[in-house]
């Protein structure tokens, strides 16, 4: 029987208020949990206030089959987010500054726990980084060099990320998720020249910048997402599923942990994403970030 592939994802425990409810949230914390329901060993290195929310977060946490080993305990308050649907169910983000995710420190038992558990992934984006406490823990664990692959899902939240934050998720990826809404602020920053439009030549572009990275995902909202692999060419074009939207609040994560489950495993780049294209257009359906299911049924 194939041991369960381990992920350790880094970043932002957030709670999301909306205004008739609080949902637990947060891009890593989201992904964590779908990479759990999609059959990995998945952990979070985050933190909480000591706070009720902070509670709830690590209850919510261990009913996702999520390991809190690596969740500290902060004087700042747990994060929030105050969050707003369009009439097309896409989010509008108000992030609250200097939380507890903010601050993430690393013991030495915590980085040694981390090099003993053996991860087959890192996964994280830019929001972790905003403050330079968290920004360097992450950079710590990223540089331990233990991680076969780094999955880095860019994530530009407004005010919330800065060049240095996408340029060391770019210098440090071996697959790098982008949705096509935020590839041109990529592109301003970071100056590679596509020699045209096409989808193909705009990841092509990426990774003759970067070398290190293997793989690109282009999200496409509506129109699904694509693939480009820098170690043979090939590219790979997969359809959005379903055609029922109610929130789109965890699409991204949800697609981010199905495909690296199935990387992960050795599976095809083509059945990457499709699995990851199943999953998504299944989140968008319902109001939850990570409403309950079976990879399987999907």
């Amino acid at each position: 029987m194939q041991s369960k592939k381990k992920i350790l994802a880094a970043g932002e425990i957030i709670w999301d208020i909306y205004p008739d409810k609080k949902t637990i949230g947060g891009a890593p914390l989201n992904f964590a949990a779908h990479a759990a329901l999609c059959g990995a060993q998945s952990a979070l290195l985050s933190a909480v206030g000591r706070d009720k929310l902070g509670e709830k977060a690590c209850e919510a946490l261990k009913e996702f089959g999520v390991d809190t080993r690596f969740v500290g305990l902060s004087d700042r308050p747990t994060g929030s987010c105050l969050v707003e649907l369009d009439k097309n169910g896409v989010p509008q983000y108000t992030i609250v500054p200097d939380t507890a995710y903010d601050n993430i420190r690393l013991s030495e038992e915590i980085k040694t726990a981390i090099r003993e558990e053996a991860f087959d992934a890192l996964y994280f984006g830019t929001l972790i980084q905003r403050n330079e406490i968290s920004r360097k823990a992450v950079r710590e664990i990223a540089g331990m060099g233990c991680f076969p692959e780094i999955f880095c899902d860019v994530n530009l939240r407004r005010d919330c990320y800065d060049r240095d934050s996408v340029e060391f998720c770019l210098k440090t990826a071996t697959v790098l998720k982008v949705s096509m809404e935020e590839e041109p602020l990529l592109r301003a920053m970071e100056g590679y020249e596509p020699k045209s439009e096409s989808l193909a030549e705009i990841a092509g572009a990426v990774c003759r910048r970067f070398g290190q990275i293997k793989t690109v995902i282009l999200t496409l909202g509506k129109d699904g997402s694509f693939a480009y692999s820098a170690l043979d060419g090939k590219e790979y074009r997969e359809s959005a599923f379903g055609d029922k939207v109610i929130s789109t609040v965890g699409a991204g994560d949800s697609f981010s942990a199905a495909w690296l489950t199935e990387y992960l495993c050795g599976k095809p780049i083509e059945v990457c994403m499709q699995k990851a294209a199943r999953l998504s257009g299944f989140v968008v359906a319902h109001t939850d970030a990570v409403p309950k299911y079976k990879l399987s049924e999907i």
